[in-house]
């Protein structure tokens, strides 16, 4: 039991080590902190190996396999989950009278806490080869079937049984790219329980071997793979950082600190632009440059400012040395140009009313089978209201259509509605005196849109400027624009 007890308190003391290992790179100064821990990638790896039992009887190699992933804490931690079938033999090992024989089957799998030995070094950006140890607890499922076995009654069966164990043992990786490594690893697995000296079969009851458990040795290749793609962040994730120097990241950012040029304020022409980035170092003195401290030539002509008496010379004339342009046409002085401006100003006339007739009203629009002013059409009626108030003298046509759905009498009513209805709304909420609104309509005959299956479109009342329209009664027919109508076109519904 004390055995037990240390053992659970070792592996309790290594885990707490990996988790609270401080991250390498971690940079905190004056309050701003930076990591140069970059997310990592997760190996995914598969096993095959050679198991046998340590114990009373002599051990033949069997065959196994298995399953693992395994995720970094830090650059030394980290965390495997790994899975195991193994299939192995034993045979009597005391001369050539011993029968004794068995052979075990054995489904488990745990959890470990792996270091990388010998990633405390810096001197590489990645290590090549690794050495590792790792330790875990696990829960595995053993079947022995055996033979000859005096120490048990009946001698010969089998048995098995679900128990808890400890593993350990060491590995040493070789990286082959970025994405994937080979590792050559030895593990040995120790049960816990009754049955712990029993994974040969052999009780060893009266013996002086293996006093207190059989030993499930495990040598074995792994082929690991790394996966993992981006961050949320967009960043590509690198491989698991066992494998990476714990110090790259700052190594990268001091290379990067001192591949910059030093400063060096120097001008030599005192034109304000240091030499680091003047093109023009020796720029006469009180010449205006640009941003790259070249003497500014404005106007293109070759002549530079500083000597240019003409620097906005017009571009495609010939310039002196001066740099004045040459043979250019007299411009035009300000008093010619007030004078052309109000000669124009003086035959200018503003429009009259008749223009009006061109002017863009809104249309509004109507619900089916209805001559109801919906909610969604009141700031059109608005606008047109506007209009008529600031033109007292103006007078509008108000002109209802439908679509083609319904027999010509029925449409025609309910375009007489619908301009009604529009009129109406313009005198009782707006003011509008009603002698300048002219009720017209036309029915399903001037349709806006004429495809089939437009409707809507064509569902509405016009507003336009009055030139000769008058005033057109109801039609004849029915009430149009309330309920719903039923039957064929044709007879008139």
């Amino acid at each position: 039991m004390t055995v037990r007890k240390l053992t659970f308190v070792l592996l309790l003391v290594a885990a707490h080590i990996g988790i609270n290992a401080q991250t390498p790179g971690e940079v905190t100064t004056g309050g701003t902190y930076r990591s140069f821990t970059p997310k990592d990638q997760v190996e995914f790896g598969i096993h095959l190996g050679v198991p046998f039992v340590a114990g009373d009887l002599d051990s033949k190699l069997g065959f196994g396999g298995g399953l693992h992933l395994r995720k970094s804490i830090d650059h030394v931690f980290s965390v495997r989950v790994n899975t195991m079938f193994a299939k192995t033999k034993n045979e009597g090992g005391s001369g050539a009278n011993d029968t004794r024989t068995s052979d075990v089957t054995w489904i488990g799998g745990g959890a470990q806490v792996v270091a990388a030995l010998n990633n405390i070094r810096f001197d590489k950006p990645n290590r090549k080869i690794l050495l590792q140890g790792f330790a875990g607890l696990g829960v595995s499922n053993f079947k022995v079937n055996f033979e000859n076995i005096n120490s048990v009654t009946p001698s010969t069966g089998d048995y098995s049984e679900t128990a808890p164990y400890i593993d350990f043992g060491g590995s040493l990786g070789f990286r082959v790219s970025p994405k994937f490594n080979v590792a050559i690893e030895y593990s040995v697995t120790s049960v816990f329980g009754n049955n712990a000296d029993r994974l040969d079969g052999e009780a060893n009851v009266g013996y002086n071997q293996t006093s207190y458990r059989d030993n499930l040795h495990y040598p074995n290749v792994r082929l690991n793979f790394n996966i993992g793609g981006k961050t949320k962040e967009g960043i590509a994730k690198v491989e698991p950082l066992y494998w990476s120097n714990p110090l790259a990241g700052v190594t990268e950012a001091i290379v990067a600190l001192e591949a910059r040029p030093i400063y060096d304020p120097t001008d030599t022409d005192g034109d304000g632009i240091i030499d680091a980035i003047d093109d023009e170092d020796n720029s006469p003195a009180g010449a205006r440059v640009d941003s790259k401290g070249v003497t500014l030539d404005s106007d293109g002509d070759k002549v530079a400012d500083y000597k240019d008496k003409e620097p906005f010379s017009p571009p495609g004339y010939s310039v002196n040395m001066d740099g004045v342009a040459q043979g250019t046409p007299k411009y035009t002085t300000e008093k010619q140009v007030n004078d052309i401006v109000d000669a124009k100003l003086a035959n200018f006339k503003l429009p009259t009313q008749p223009g009006l007739s061109n002017w863009f009203l809104p249309m509004i629009y109507f619900g089916d089978n209805n001559f109801t002013v919906r909610y969604s059409e009141y700031e059109k009626i608005y606008q047109v209201a506007s209009v008529l108030k600031q033109n007292p003298d103006l007078k509008i046509a108000v002109i209802g259509h439908t679509d083609s759905r319904g027999s010509e009498k029925y449409n025609n009513v309910l375009s007489y509605n619908r301009a009604k209805s529009a009129i109406e709304f313009l005198v009782s909420q707006h003011g509008i005196a009603r002698e300048r609104l002219i009720l017209n309509w036309t029915g399903e005959g001037s349709p806006l849109v004429p495809v089939a299956g437009s409707n809507g479109s064509n569902r509405r009342v016009e507003f336009t400027v009055a030139k000769d329209q008058v005033e057109m009664p109801r039609p004849e027919g029915g009430e149009a624009g309330r309920g719903t109508f039923k039957g064929n076109k044709d007879a008139g519904y």
